[in-house]
């Protein structure tokens, strides 16, 4: 059904009169008295009764009335949806997210979903790596991640800087980093290699630098999990600080320093992605990270 002859058809109801409903219409009365034959044909029967006091509808034409006012409403609506999706203000995103960007990661999507509320927006916990992986596969549109090394497939943008600290249970104190040694009768609880490939990376650099070797005498597959046990009194960690300080003050933890302490955390994404919802986003962080 074409819509054109639809609309033409509900504001000659409305109006009652060939004349003024082509006026509305943007057309001549002749052109439109060929539109309503050329509706009534498609039809099948006759839509008006044609007399000296207008254009009155046909049971027929009442009918086609009904649906067609619910079918120009659903055409608007659609062409409104899609405007949106078009602008950036509809639609859906995939991101994820690491223990460095606990804090900062939900805040800026509550700030962005309140500027774009018919958006939904899934969060996932993944490595950096993992989110590399998933972005290059389709699998999630935006991460907050390490910088990716040498992917020209994907773009990244540094919202904060990260920091190694060492984590200890609260009642242990160690003034000073060469000091450090004295832990190893505690030992140290290590995150599984292939959970974390960057942060066990970026402590086997900074121990290195220290002319220092942890003795690790466990792993685990997550930073909670290592956060749990340091907490428990069961050993030292080396983990990410704003991860660490958003996740209470069951430990004490000590900032490190060094050029092997620090790596930045942003957004990841697809350089080809053309999302309009995602590129809002990306902008959005630009401007309130």
């Amino acid at each position: 059904m074409d819509l054109k002859l639809l609309h033409a058809f509900v504001k000659l109801t409305e109006t009652g009169h060939y004349g003024e409903a082509a006026s509305k219409v943007f057309v001549t009365q002749s052109t439109l008295s060929k539109q309503m034959h050329a509706l009534e044909k498609i039809v099948g029967g006759r839509l008006f009764e044609r007399g000296r006091h207008g254009a009155k509808l046909t049971p027929l034409g009442q009918l086609l009335l009904q649906e067609a006012r619910a079918l120009l409403r659903l055409s608007d609506e659609i062409d409104t949806k899609m405007h949106r999706a078009i602008t950036g203000v509809i639609g859906k995103l995939d991101i994820g997210f690491g223990v460095s960007a606990l804090i900062i990661a939900p805040r800026l999507i509550a700030g962005f979903r309140e500027t774009t509320p018919d958006s939904q927006i899934t969060l996932n916990d993944l490595s950096s790596k993992e989110q590399h992986h998933r972005l290059l596969d389709g699998q999630l549109d935006l991460g907050f991640c390490r910088e990716p090394e040498g992917v020209r497939e994907l773009s990244f943008q540094r919202v904060i800087d990260e920091r190694l600290a060492l984590v200890v249970p609260r009642d242990v104190r160690i003034s000073s980093q060469s000091q450090m040694s004295a832990l190893n009768s505690l030992g140290f609880v290590a995150l599984s290699q292939s959970r974390g490939p960057g942060l066990s990376s970026q402590i086997d650099r900074w121990c290195a630098s220290a002319h220092f070797e942890p003795r690790i005498v466990q792993h685990a597959d997550d930073i909670l999990t290592i956060y749990s046990i340091v907490a428990a009194g069961l050993g030292a960690a080396f983990l990410p600080l704003h991860g660490v300080e958003a996740l209470g003050s069951r430990t004490h933890q000590q900032p490190l320093y060094g050029p092997a302490s620090k790596w930045s955390i942003g957004i990841c994404w697809r350089s080809a992605d053309s999302n309009p919802l995602l590129l809002r986003f990306i902008d959005y962080v630009s401007k309130h990270q």
